[in-house]
């Protein structure tokens, strides 16, 4: 067992002498002191386990020593014990807002002074043990930190160098189609080699977008948007695609819903992941439904995908938007978003906006209806329109 060191300052040699007998026989190192100074100085060569203070010293009293060490960072934990002859209430208020983590009277009782002694070295070492482990954590999250960043750097490079061939295959598609013959059973096959191609060029972009998200460097640029035309103009991007698993598509949407200031960009983004979500999802001969309404607060417009597909049980219906459950997710069997990112993407961009979003069962829970919510004026923040 180490042993601990214990600091007795006291201007009295026989003072010293009692205190000292007292704790060596129980396995305590017992450093002596006679003046504020002297003690300051002991304190400068090593920090001791616990500090045992008279209050009643020439020079720099007890008083005046304790607030300068709980003054000094290095030092400040360690436990004074002030002891004092002197026992009305406003010395002993004095030594507590010294920083005194405890007082004992003369004239000095044994039992009772290795009971306030076990006692402070005990919330001492809980003390040390809370530093040691806080010190392990921030050694822990720079070491994270670092990683990160090293991860970020690779992450960019990688993004960079994908775009330049991915470029020059979407090019060279482009030609291929431009020269064909328009009968030819290849043009398909061009086609969806093409639109993968731009799938991948979303997937890239949203890669960089979630980045600046995160560190708050993406901005929006708002603009008045028509919520059916926005749709409309989605999915017709997608229609050989459902038409070629034969998916049931649909848009429900009231006459009167009003014009949003959104950036067109980021929402037609997340329309297209969570429609693309929706198909993946859906089996041959299944349906898709896009609705769009007012919020019951009239304050949002709340656009709902929903598919006929397996559905999502209820416990990864929050988990499906943090990026960092996708690894977890895909170890469950859990596929939900055409990529990892996707929906963390969708959660990021609607919050962005001042909006929510949020996954629940279809209709007589089969399949999945996701939602989010814009405002429907730019000064205002969705809330409360989660189901």
């Amino acid at each position: 067992m180490e042993l601990k060191n214990i600091l007795v300052v006291d201007d009295e040699p026989v003072n010293l002498k009692i205190l000292k007998a007292m704790l060596v026989p129980e396995g305590y190192n017992v450093i002596e002191a006679e003046s504020g100074i002297q003690a300051l100085e002991v304190l400068d060569r090593l920090l001791p386990d616990i500090i045992l203070l008279d209050v009643m010293m020439p020079g720099m009293d007890g008083f005046e020593l304790c607030r300068n060490i709980k003054g000094q960072k290095d030092k400040r934990m360690i436990p004074i014990l002030m002891v004092t002859a002197l026992q009305d209430k406003v010395h002993r208020q004095e030594a507590m807002e010294a920083g005194a983590d405890d007082f004992l009277s003369k004239p000095i009782d044994r039992v009772e002074l290795l009971i306030r002694v076990k006692s402070l070295l005990r919330i001492k070492m809980y003390s040390d043990e809370l530093i040691r482990s806080y010190r392990e954590l921030e050694e822990k999250n720079c070491q994270l930190r670092e990683l990160e960043k090293a991860k970020e750097g690779l992450t960019h490079m990688i993004i960079h160098d994908l775009r330049g061939p991915l470029t020059n295959i979407s090019m060279n598609i482009e030609m291929c189609l431009m020269k064909i013959d328009p009968r030819s059973s290849i043009k398909d096959y061009l086609n969806n080699a093409s639109h993968q191609c731009l799938y991948m060029n979303d997937m890239i972009q949203g890669l960089l977008d979630i980045h600046k998200m995160e560190e708050g460097k993406l901005e929006i640029v708002r603009e008045p948007v028509r919520p059916q035309e926005l749709i409309r103009e989605i999915s017709e991007n997608y229609k050989p695609q459902m038409q070629a698993n034969e998916v049931n598509f649909e848009i429900e949407c009231l006459s009167k819903i009003p014009q949003i200031l959104v950036d067109p960009g980021l929402t037609k983004r997340i329309v297209a992941n969570l429609l693309d979500n929706a198909i993946r999802h859906t089996p041959k001969g299944g349906y898709i439904i896009v609705s769009i309404k007012d919020s019951v607060d009239g304050r949002c417009i709340i656009f709902t995908v929903t598919d006929s597909g397996k559905g999502l049980h209820k416990k990864y219906h929050k988990r499906i938007f943090d990026k960092f459950e996708q690894v977890k997710l895909k170890k469950d069997g859990v596929t939900a978003g055409s990529i990892g990112l996707g929906l963390a993407f969708c959660k990021m961009a609607t919050e962005l906006h001042g909006g929510k979003i949020w996954v629940s069962d279809g209709p007589g829970g089969k399949g999945c209806s996701f939602s989010f919510s814009l405002p429907a004026d730019s000064g205002h923040v969705c809330g409360g329109v989660e189901e």
